[in-house]
């Protein structure tokens, strides 16, 4: 049969344009996703300003959590911190005692911009200031001038000094600690090079008093004798640091080194990557089994031929099966040419966005090339056997009779199916109502509206029929004659018409419930975590922080009733042992305890918020009560950096379950940041002061402290941002996927218009004009979307419902309202393009011609 399958190939190739094109794309964004998935594993990041060091000691920017038992060393999870751990000072003279090792320099990293007319100078994305000692390894050689010696010399790469517009001799001002003063730009080097970045280096003997963290060392590197191997060494190394936490970085990986907080786009990036291509695989397999379907009806009567003839169920399932192959085999292969360029596009979108440091190099090696064509090739197959059981299983006779009526569409297996995913999408709805919490309860979201979406695909044709009922009255209402030619049709073409339909569900379905998904949980994170903050102003720093003293001129303004500084940060609690933080850390938000209770708006249950300082914490009660702790108590808080820290707990207080946070000193958690700096302080008004008038009473207050800008309280940096940052590229994400089915579902209305040349000839010759039949047509396209419309909003809120409720503790989920009314009008004006432009040209065909043409 597989002679038999190439001449249908040959003779009917419009047929299999649909399924070409959806296997095709399938392929290509499961190559985009593979690429992702390995930049994530890989992250690369080549090093400039430790490239002349061929081995880097760096902090292991992860922490392993117990997932259950305490004691149990190897059930562990590793989980990305936040925040830059430092090294200890007494590493590098056992580093240089290791044979092979020449020379051991450390790198130090502090808060500094240049500051110019009050405003930053910031070349690429990001400031720093560094230890002179440590431009061996970049390495940066002065090309005018001289190294810093004196407390208040600094270099500056040759961009940086440019934008400032400063020559060596001149002075320049250098924000550090929040301060900002005078410096004498004493030497130049060479900027970054690709990786822009500020650089800033300073005298060694004056980094401890111009940075929060100048006296530590965040990375070493390592100078090799001659004849050293590189590898051999790095091994040696590893087994040397072994359980400790610290890293052997070589080749691209010490760019890692330079850039800690790529190390926490792995968390983000490998799931969105596994995700984006599940839903792709999912969608495939449904164009390609719904293009298939509608092809193998089409044909009818040449497969009862082939059966009459003597064909047996065999053959012709390999027939179908055989056509498949060959559509999909060089489709999935051409789809590598399109995930080139889908990969690169989607990666700088999501660097662009946040979710991945832009820094790291994106990676599509071979295997990506390997896998997209092969799980494309893999569901079509699948595809085609599912398509092909139902036309190999029928008699001969059955099959011939077949050939010019509706065939039955209802069978055991497809119920059986239809109930399993129905039960699976109803155990989803339970679940997630009643076991899940927080932003977790996503988790279900994805799973739940693809069992809804496959079990109303399985009855489309079924609903189908019976929308069509109900829709009769309003299509004839609006149409007329041809209302009722549509209505005929939609009766006696119900199976394929759900061909049709599923697409458009699908579509729907997916489309809003990601859409809704990702903007219920902004509104949910931001609700919890954000909303309860007085804050009719945020002061901000655009230069690294604010010096400390900030907060109390802002407090003496008229009209000011709390100010407080606010910086937050990301940890776990050690001991006693907390499981209830295990694959995210806890939220810690920093405040002053002169202000905590006006600021945060909480209210403890027990204790006092104005205790906050020192070594101290406020708990969630429900935590604490699990932990066995009380007011008084110690806990041992593992904090952004990796580092320990030994906390009273001084007040407990009712939290949201799933956005619990830790309350800490804002002094404690900064002490404990990247910068050591704090770079916002909220606002709060007294009763009756006006907004806007407290707003500009605050400028004016900070007007002279560079840097210094005030916003509303949407400025608010917090643990809703990450959620933004994850909407927007989910958004990004569905709107591909949407694409994507937007694309296979204009395939299948276009094959299904083309494929009734005949039957619309005959229409013609026995009396309908060429606008009655656009109008049958249109008022059946709209019928079609309207089907896939309910059917796909339906299978949305099936998982929207009780996810809303656990999130925002009601049902309906946030979101405009303008979403759902996009998505469906997309839908209506595909289903009318696809089906009206096809028919116009068919029209043009002379209706004795078109009478005659082939089925």
């Amino acid at each position: 049969m597989w002679e038999v399958a190439l001449a249908t190939l040959r003779h009917r190739r419009q047929s299999f344009v649909a399924t070409f094109i959806a296997v095709l794309l399938g392929s290509a964004l499961v190559v985009a996703c593979a690429g992702l998935m390995e930049t994530g594993i890989r992250i690369a990041v080549p090093p400039e300003r430790l490239a002349a060091a061929p081995i880097v000691i760096s902090g292991q920017q992860a922490y392993t959590v117990p997932k259950e038992d305490p004691n149990d060393l190897k059930d562990m999870k590793t989980v990305a911190l936040v925040e830059r751990q430092w090294l200890d000072p007494a590493l590098a003279g056992e580093l240089a005692g290791v044979a092979g090792v020449e020379r051991v320099v450390g790198e130090a990293n502090i808060a500094a911009t240049v500051v110019r007319d009050g405003q930053p100078v910031v070349v690429g994305a990001q400031s720093w200031g560094h230890d002179w000692a440590s431009a061996v390894l970049g390495p940066f050689e002065l090309t005018d001038g001289d190294e810093p010696k004196d407390e208040r010399d600094v270099v500056l790469d040759a961009a940086t000094a440019s934008a400032a517009g400063a020559k060596v001799g001149d002075r320049v001002q250098v924000s550090t600690k929040g301060v900002v003063e005078d410096f004498r730009l004493i030497g130049l080097v060479p900027a970054a090079g690709e990786d822009a970045q500020s650089l800033l280096f300073f005298a060694s003997s004056a980094m401890g008093d111009l940075g929060e963290h100048g006296d530590q060392v965040s990375s070493y590197g390592l100078f090799l004798k001659p004849g050293t191997d590189v590898d051999a060494l790095a091994e040696t190394l590893e087994e040397k640091l072994d359980g400790r936490p610290y890293t052997v970085l070589t080749e691209d990986d010490r760019g890692v080194a330079e850039h800690p907080e790529a190390v926490g786009g792995r968390a983000q990036l490998i799931p969105l990557a596994a995700v984006f291509a599940g839903m792709a695989i999912f969608i495939a397999m449904f164009v390609v089994s719904s293009t298939l379907g509608l092809s193998v009806q089409q044909r009818t009567r040449e497969l009862a031929t082939l059966r009459a003839i003597g064909a047996t169920p065999r053959q012709v399932r390999r027939m179908v099966i055989g056509e498949a192959f060959f559509i999909a085999i060089i489709a999935a292969a051409l789809g590598c040419v399109p995930g080139m360029l889908i990969g690169p596009f989607l990666f700088s979108i999501m660097s662009d966005n946040g979710v991945i440091s832009p820094v790291v190099q994106f990676h599509q090696g071979f295997l990506a090339y390997l896998i997209g064509p092969g799980v494309a090739l893999v569901t079509t197959l699948i595809a085609a056997r599912i398509t092909s059981s139902r036309a190999a299983k029928v008699s001969p006779a059955t099959a011939l009779a077949e050939a010019s009526v509706q065939r039955r569409w209802l069978s055991f297996w497809r119920v059986l199916f239809a109930f399993l995913f129905f039960g699976i999408g109803v155990a989803l709805f339970i679940v997630t109502g009643a076991v899940m919490s927080g932003p977790v309860a996503s988790a279900t979201a994805g799973p739940a509206v693809m069992a809804w979406a496959i079990s109303l695909a399985l009855l489309a044709p079924g609903f189908t029929k019976l929308f069509a009922k109900l829709l009769a009255g309003p299509v004839r209402a609006a149409a007329g004659i041809s209302g009722y030619l549509a209505n005929a049709n939609l009766r006696l073409r119900n199976v394929r018409m759900a061909a049709a339909v599923t697409p458009i569900m699908l579509m729907v379905g997916i489309a809003l419930a990601n859409f809704y998904t990702s903007s219920t949980q902004e509104a949910a994170a931001a609700r919890w975590f954000t909303e309860p903050l007085r804050a009719e102003a945020v002061v901000s720093s655009t230069i690294g922080g604010l010096a400390p003293d900030v907060v109390d001129r802002v407090r003496s303004v008229e009209g000011v009733e709390a100010a407080s500084r606010y910086i937050t940060s990301a940890g776990w609690i050690d001991k006693p042992y907390d499981g209830s933080h295990v694959a995210s850390p806890w939220p810690i938000q920093g405040v002053d305890a002169q202000n905590a209770s006006l600021i945060t708006g909480i209210t403890p249950v027990r204790g006092d918020l104005g205790r906050l300082s020192g070594d101290t914490a406020a708990l969630p009660t429900v935590q604490a009560a699990d932990m066995g702790v009380d007011i008084g108590d110690s806990v041992t808080l593992r904090m952004g950096d990796g580092r320990q820290a030994e906390v009273e707990v001084v007040a407990l207080f009712e939290a949201k379950e799933g956005y619990e946070m830790i309350v800490a000193p804002a002094a404690l958690v900064a002490a404990h940041s990247t910068t050591g700096m704090v770079r916002q302080i909220l606002v709060a008004g007294r009763d009756g002061v006006d907004p806007d008038d407290l707003a500009a009473a605050v400028t004016r207050q900070v007007a002279s402290v560079p840097g210094a800008v005030v916003g509303d309280r949407d400025t608010i940096a917090g643990f809703a941002e990450g959620t933004r940052t994850q909407t927007w590229v989910n958004y990004m994400l569905i709107g591909v996927i949407t694409g994507y089915t937007l694309i296979s579902v204009t395939n299948t209305l276009v094959m299904a218009t083309a494929a009734r040349k005949r039957e619309l000839g005959v229409q013609r010759l026995i009396g309908s004009t060429p606008k009655q039949v656009m109008r049958m047509l249109a008022a059946e396209a709209s019928v079609v979307a309207i089907i896939g419309i309910v059917l796909g909003t339906i299978a949305s809120l099936a998982t929207l419902i009780p996810f809303s409720a656990v999130v925002l503790g009601r049902p309906v989920p946030s979101g405009s309202v303008f979403i759902f009314i996009a998505v469906a009008a997309a839908s209506i004006v595909l289903a009318l393009g696809a089906t009206l432009l096809p028919a116009r040209k068919l029209l043009d065909v002379p209706a004795a011609e078109a009478a005659r043409a082939v089925d």
